[in-house]
């Protein structure tokens, strides 16, 4: 369900994608680091790698002085060929090595990601399933795409950056102070104007960044959201509405992201003109020191070469204060969703449910939620159920029908009271062994872009074709599956959009009957179906409440007449039939 929002809020005043607390990138690292130890040898492999081939440049280069000195200034061509025999071996084993090293570094990148992305949605698969109604899932979904992107480049591919530059920077440096050390003085003079240019410019882009990564977040969940709510938009004429938003979500990023490059791309523009200018000054010291015999014209051309490539090693160290910036604020928001805990876990000494008989009782039950106004949703509700019987809940909207339904599978916690299964209350059961006890059938038709087997199968991946077959037939769903094209090899549209209402509601209806739990919670089974549709799923539903304790969550006349008794919330009234307590 979508909540409504004002299309003209501002960012600012929306709680839904909110600024992630800054986080220090010191605290990133340590935070993401072990995610990518597993890989640290590969790590390592990629960086020794990288390094190997700025030594092979290194070489190459020097290949190329003698060239100059022995082959082109003497004009002594009979030395040409094995100086190019070793430059062209040289070259070649250099190409292999930053290969290898690119290689590496990318399987650690991707590694890192796959483990992240991973865990954070498993993590995110431990909080209740109202947890992120109060973000919106577009938001959530950057966080786990893009933004887990930018801490990899901060984590992962930054350390091999660091070092392999590092490193580099060693070979090229000791290589110019072999050639000239007056030289290399100055080139080490200019060398940490770059790392304040860094210190200035990073902090810079880590600011804009954060609220660049905030607005991608808002136009992944204005365009998810607005594609979600096609249907609505289309029966009251709003495409053009809809547009408006995500063109006004897409120039807000815009201009986040112009803001952020406009500072990304001056950096390495002054670092341009710095290493010109170092050039200019290590040139002109350089033609000194050929006018005086110090330096051969090879010594000269190869000692440029050096400037360039020990440019190259700094300006990747300093542009890393850039990519850090941008990277920590999208470690921010990752952070933001790994501090979610759930308010219902496991307590210690928490024992399974083994045999289950399926008596259920609520006993002054009270109920709120920590995101509203702290009012109780239920009050003192207290029930019931026998084994095999059928408990209808009734009452008006708002009365807490939905909330009872979270109580019986633990997706919330009561306030005060108990609900209890076999005389045991939940709350000293394992979480894994209620759920594996209670069947919900929520009040929407959950179904996965998926075959029409696997969605049956979806509770009980390990079953038969014949169970998956039977259970469609005691749902009423075998003959309108089998008349389709694929049969149950069918792949269903997200939502099941290709099929009816009423055969999306037989399909969930098919996989409680495979799970074939001792209880059942009904939320509001014939809820959007049409009269002729929820006649139809009446016999399925009488079949699969047949000797299962089954709580009914309805509207429907004739489906709370199925049962043995009736509460009616909001004023907790308990009719007919079950024992109250």
């Amino acid at each position: 369900m979508h909540t409504t929002r004002n299309p003209a809020a501002t960012s600012a005043d929306d709680p839904l994608v909110a600024l992630a607390p800054a986080v220090a990138p010191r605290e990133v690292f340590r935070r993401f680091w072990p995610w990518v130890r597993p890989d640290r040898r590969w790590l390592l492999a990629a960086t020794l790698l990288l390094a190997a081939g700025a030594g092979g440049e290194v070489v190459t280069v020097w290949l190329f002085k003698d060239l100059i000195d022995q082959v082109l200034v003497p004009r002594h061509l009979a030395a040409f060929w094995p100086l190019a025999g070793w430059m062209a071996a040289v070259g070649t084993a250099t190409g292999l090595l930053t290969f290898l090293g690119d290689y590496t570094a990318t399987r650690v990148a991707e590694r890192f990601i796959l483990r992240l992305r991973t865990a954070c949605v498993a993590h995110l698969h431990t909080l209740p399933p109202d947890t992120l109604r109060t973000r919106w899932h577009g938001d959530v979904l950057a966080r786990l795409t893009s933004d887990i992107e930018r801490i990899e480049s901060f984590v992962a591919s930054g350390v091999i950056d660091v070092a392999s530059a590092l490193i580099s920077l060693v070979f090229f440096a000791s290589a110019a102070l072999v050639l000239s050390w007056r030289l290399a003085l100055a080139v080490f003079v200019v060398s940490p104007v770059f790392w304040f240019a860094a210190r200035h410019f990073g902090g810079r882009v880590q600011r804009l960044s954060r609220e660049a990564r905030r607005r991608d977040g808002r136009v992944t969940a204005v365009v998810e959201e607005s594609l979600a709510n096609a249907p609505v938009t289309h029966a009251y004429n709003q495409q053009r509405r809809e547009v408006g938003r995500i063109r006004r979500e897409g120039e807000a990023l815009l201009r986040a992201e112009l803001a952020t490059a406009r500072v990304a791309a001056a950096y390495p523009a002054l670092l341009d003109v710095l290493e010109v200018l170092g050039g200019l000054v290590v040139v002109g010291l350089g033609a000194f020191e050929l006018s005086r015999g110090a330096l051969t014209v090879g010594g000269l051309l190869a000692f440029a070469a050096f400037l360039a490539q020990l440019f190259g090693p700094i300006q990747r160290l300093s542009g890393l204060a850039t990519v850090f910036g941008a990277a920590s604020a999208g470690a921010e928001r990752v952070i933001d969703l790994a501090r979610l805990r759930s308010p219902v876990l496991d307590r210690p000494g928490a024992v399974p449910l083994r045999t289950v008989r399926g008596e259920l009782s609520c006993t002054g039950v009270r109920a709120s939620y920590a995101t509203g106004d702290g009012a109780p949703v239920l009050r003192d509700v207290t029930f019931r159920v026998a084994p095999g019987e059928v408990l209808a809940v009734t009452g008006p909207s708002g009365a807490g029908k939905s909330t009872l339904a979270k109580l019986l599978v633990r997706f919330m916690d009561p306030d005060a009271g108990a609900v209890r299964l076999d005389g045991v209350d939940l709350r000293e059961t394992t979480l894994a062994s209620v759920r594996q006890a209670v069947t919900l059938l929520p009040q929407a038709s959950q179904l996965f872009s998926a075959s029409i087997r696997d969605n049956i199968a979806y509770g009980r991946p390990d079953a038969t074709d014949a169970e998956i077959v039977q259970a469609a037939r005691d749902a009423d769903a075998h003959g309108f599956i089998t008349a389709l094209p694929d049969g149950y090899e069918s792949v269903l549209g997200e939502h099941g959009l290709q099929l009816s209402g009423g055969q999306n509601r037989r399909i969930t209806i098919a996989r409680a009957f495979l799970r074939a739990t001792p209880v059942l919670v009904l939320d509001e089974p014939t809820a959007g179906l049409d009269r002729a549709a929820a006649l139809r799923v009446i016999a399925p539903l009488r079949r699969l409440m047949a000797g299962r304790t089954t709580v009914l969550i309805t509207h429907d006349p004739q489906l709370a007449a199925l049962a043995d008794a009736v509460l009616t919330l909001g004023g907790a009234e308990l009719r007919t039939g079950a024992e109250a307590c």
